[in-house]
Formats: structure tokens, sequence, C-alpha cells
């Protein structure tokens, strides 16, 4: 590609960008090893909260990489349900961020052990034991019901004061969210062998067709 289209090529971000470091920005902190190590369990955990939780998408501007430690904080995450259902949406080509430059950066070996391991782990330490995750999600998603429900009325009604929502169609909308939500980390808390559904996950984030169906301004290749 950079042989036939110059023009292309320049301004392309390469698969390896994302090993490439500046002169002189890495005499502190830890080392490029430990460093990788704890990036891929951040990721890792961060792609499990979003796959889960059935969270918006995590833009790149969403993310802030620490250079010196390799710790990643999100920001601006939220439920992502959709205007008119009120349903968790579950139906994006990618579950999580794993773009061919951060996949690069991991390596194979990466995201087939640590990355993967990470996320059956935390995936089981909330199955086994049971813990009363049901009762922390209800609690949260029933103020998320109510703020989507007043928006939806003052976009029907323009100016009307938004009536309260009923509490037999809030328990109802709540009680299907938890449960979409628990049945994912129940499947993802279960593998035979060497085999799980997180691998499955991982193939189809990091699968080419898949990211071409992403939004652009999403970066499917950054």
């Amino acid at each position: 590609m950079a042989r036939t289209r110059p023009e292309n090529a320049q301004n392309s971000i390469p698969k390896v960008a994302l090993r490439w470091i500046p002169p002189g920005k890495r005499k502190r902190g830890r080392p490029k090893m430990t460093w990788r190590q704890t990036f891929t369990v951040q990721l890792a955990l961060s792609g499990f909260a979003e796959f889960i939780l059935h969270l918006t998408r995590m833009n790149p501007d969403m993310m802030y990489l620490h250079q010196d430690s390799g710790f990643l904080n999100v920001s601006y995450f939220k439920f992502d349900i959709d205007d008119t259902s009120g349903d968790l949406d579950a139906n994006r080509p990618v579950p999580f961020r794993l773009t061919p430059n951060v996949a690069e950066f991991l390596t194979v070996t990466g995201v087939t052990g640590p990355l993967t391991a990470a996320m059956v782990d935390t995936a089981r330490c909330f199955v086994q034991p049971q813990y009363k995750l049901s009762s922390f999600l209800r609690t949260v998603l029933r103020d998320e019901y109510i703020t989507w429900y007043k928006k939806k009325q003052e976009e029907l009604k323009p100016g009307v004061l938004p009536k309260d929502m009923e509490g037999d169609l809030l328990v109802q909308m709540v009680t299907k969210a938890v449960s979409a939500i628990i049945t994912r980390l129940q499947n993802l808390a279960t593998f035979d062998g060497a085999e799980s559904r997180v691998s499955t996950l991982v193939a189809a984030a990091n699968n080419h067709d898949n990211l071409c169906r992403m939004d652009p301004a999403w970066h499917p290749w950054l």
C-alpha cells in the first residue's frame, strides 16, 4: 500500500503504532514488559465491564493511558439503553475494543493468555461464590430507567411535565436488564478445558469483518 498509494500511507496508522515510543519518553516508570502486562489486565477488565454490563462503546477519546505505569482509566461509560424500547443493546458487531493496533501491542500470547484468563477469572469471582450482584444492579438500573423514561416523555410531549414511571413497568424493565447481565456473566464464567465463551468474544472483537461494520467514529483500526 505504501508503494502504490503513498498519499494514503502517510496518513495511515500502522499496526505497530503502540509499540513506538518517542525518544526519551520512557526513562521513568515500569519496565516495558511489566507495563504491557498491566495494560493487558486493565484492558481485560474494561472490556469485561463493557460487554457484561452492556455499556456504551469505548472510543479512544474515553481512554486515558498512564505512560509510566500502564494503568488505564475510562470515562463517560454508561448503560447502552435503546431510546425507543428501553432494552439494553446486545447486537453490537464488536463486543469490546480489541482493534489491530491494540492486539499487535499485546501480542498473540497476551491476547490468548492473560487477557482471556483475566476475563474468565473476573467472571468467576462474581459468580462463585454467589454475591448479591443482582441487588446492586437493580439499585443502579432503577435510576437509569427512571431517567430514560423521563427523557422519553419529554421528547414525546415537549413542554409538558413528565409523569412518574409506573412501578410495575419499572420493575419489569429493571428485572429484564438484570437478567440479561447475569446471563452474560454466567456464560463467561463457564469454560470447558481451554475453551470458553471469552475466546469466542476475543475472536469476534478482532475480526476484520466485524470491525468494518462499526461506526467510523469509533475508529475501528486504532
